[in-house]
């Protein structure tokens, strides 16, 4: 069987979701290239990162590498648990090689990135470029995915509560230690979900651990999907699963980026312009991504939020 196992350095990607499914996506890219049957996912670092701190057993014993059953996932994990085209997670501490890691796997196994590329700094986790390469060649690119029990509790959830309206995913990036880094104008997006209550042909759900004013869970059209004890596993689900993804440039928003979901990601234009310029030139959107798939570099206003939101629907009215 062969086997592409793919390298999450959490040293140099601090433990960032939204690389990870970059990762993941490279993976999947990497497993067509080389007919490979899995995928694989070996995470190197610090081990007591990626699972609960409370926990005696660690999970980088040299005698075997496999996490143990009785590991309370950390969201990394639960992510990588989540996802339907990783079939296996593996942790290896610093002082473990990482050839000897992919030895561990299997002999039949083709790494990625390259484990020199990574020694000599010449691999960039945080970048689509890989990706936009491939749909340079091919004209399309796999779409990732949350696993068919997931994504199918995620489609009985967004039914139930939108009650045929339009079910909306929506994550309002907002870590107040960061301020101006494309945190979500939250003033503006009440105003439009207000806005929106009065035609009631939509419901939003919001994803994601961001604080929030109580304001929001008063409006008749949203649900705040923490409330109901979902967790970072079950955001990705909803997003993949809604009608329409809307939101700021955030990790939990690539899940939409690499997959199917018609989606408006906004991204604050003096948060990162140079490197979005790089990513997408002019455009506002991804070479690979679908019709219905738009990221905005414009501020979230009330009034682009309700431009944005009225240019998707009609999309999907005449599409």
């Amino acid at each position: 069987m062969k086997r592409v196992a793919g390298i999450w350095d959490v040293t140099r990607t601090g433990g960032s979701i939204g690389i990870l499914l970059v990762l993941l996506e490279e993976l999947e890219i990497q497993r067509l290239v080389h007919h490979a049957d899995v995928v694989e996912v070996i995470l190197v670092g610090d081990a007591t990162y990626l699972i609960d701190v409370s926990l005696s057993e660690r999970a980088d014993a040299p005698e075997g590498l496999g996490l143990p059953n009785s590991a309370r996932l950390s969201p990394v994990m639960s992510v990588l648990q989540a996802m339907s085209g990783v079939t296996d997670r593996h942790v290896c501490s610093d002082r473990l090689a990482v050839a000897d890691a992919i030895n561990l796997i299997s002999t039949n196994c083709i790494p990625w990135p390259d484990p020199e590329m990574l020694v000599q700094g010449k691999y960039t986790y945080d970048s689509t470029r890989v990706i936009q390469s491939y749909f340079v060649q091919t004209g399309s690119i796999p779409r990732l995915s949350v696993t068919t029990e997931l994504l199918g509790w995620a489609r009985g959830y967004l039914q139930e509560k939108s009650g045929g309206r339009l079910p909306v995913a929506v994550h309002l990036k907002n870590n107040p230690n960061v301020p101006g880094q494309s945190n979500a104008d939250l003033e503006s997006w009440l105003a439009f979900f207000s806005n929106c209550a009065r035609k009631n042909d939509a419901h939003f759900f919001l994803v994601g651990d961001d604080a929030t004013n109580e304001t929001f869970r008063n409006l008749p059209n949203v649900t705040i999907a923490k409330g109901d004890g979902i967790h970072l596993d079950g955001y990705l689900a909803l997003i993949q699963a809604a009608g329409l993804f809307m939101g700021m440039m955030s990790g939990p928003a690539n899940i939409a980026l690499f997959g199917k979901t018609p989606y408006v990601i906004f991204k604050n234009p003096d948060h990162h312009a140079k490197e979005m310029a790089m990513e997408l030139g002019d455009a506002d959107r991804y070479p690979f991504a679908l019709d219905n798939q738009r990221v905005l570099r414009v501020w979230d206003t009330t009034e682009n939020l309700t431009s944005a939101f009225q240019r998707a629907t009609r999309q999907m009215v005449f599409s």
